[in-house]
């Protein structure tokens, strides 16, 4: 009598090595241990805290304010200790008057770079000669970062005071800023 034939799979071992990398996948994507990564990094909404304080150099001629160095030290948000730096212009024909600017905050491990929006800002001087203490306050865009703020956008809302000994000719001031926002980050 003839033995009958069972039915074996022709390539048991291949079978069975496809059932377990099967298995492999199908933990790996359910513990995300397999997520996909886009081409690009999602990007995260952080809340934005600064505070500074340093100096100001400025030049006020005739109506013309130019500030070519800012400069600072403080701690802000994904930044932590970090410095200030920037530079910037301003008309003087008013007892408040808008102002433009760029500027950056480095930390160890990341920098904002700034751009100051002009027509969201005002710097009011408390008078016209002798020692003033100027009130600014405005908005900055974020226009990029690195590091814990690589590709930062966004806007922060600074307010300050600069203290300033005159209203003319070249002048050393010292000022303290605060910066609040949020910053969309990579």
């Amino acid at each position: 009598m003839p033995v009958p034939r069972t039915s074996t799979p022709r390539y048991p071992r291949l079978r069975n090595r496809l059932a377990q990398l099967v298995s492999v996948i199908v933990i790996a994507i359910s513990t995300g241990a397999l997520a996909s990564t886009p081409a690009y990094a999602a990007n995260k909404t952080v809340s934005f805290l600064g505070r500074y304080k340093g100096t100001v150099a400025l030049l006020i001629n005739n109506g013309a304010v130019s500030i070519p160095t800012l400069r600072g030290t403080g701690s802000g948000t994904l930044v932590g200790p970090s410095t200030v730096a920037g530079k910037g212009s301003a008309s003087a024909s008013a007892q408040c008057d808008p102002f433009t600017g760029t500027g950056s905050i480095a930390g160890k491990h990341a920098k904002i770079d700034l751009t100051v929006v002009q027509s969201s800002t005002q710097g009011c001087s408390s008078g016209e000669s002798g020692p003033v203490t100027v009130t600014f306050s405005g908005t900055a865009k974020a226009t990029g970062g690195t590091g814990a703020t690589k590709g930062a956008k966004g806007s922060l809302k600074f307010k300050g005071t600069l203290d300033l000994k005159g209203t003319s000719g070249a002048q050393n001031g010292t000022y303290s800023v605060t910066l609040t926002g949020k910053l969309s980050v990579s």
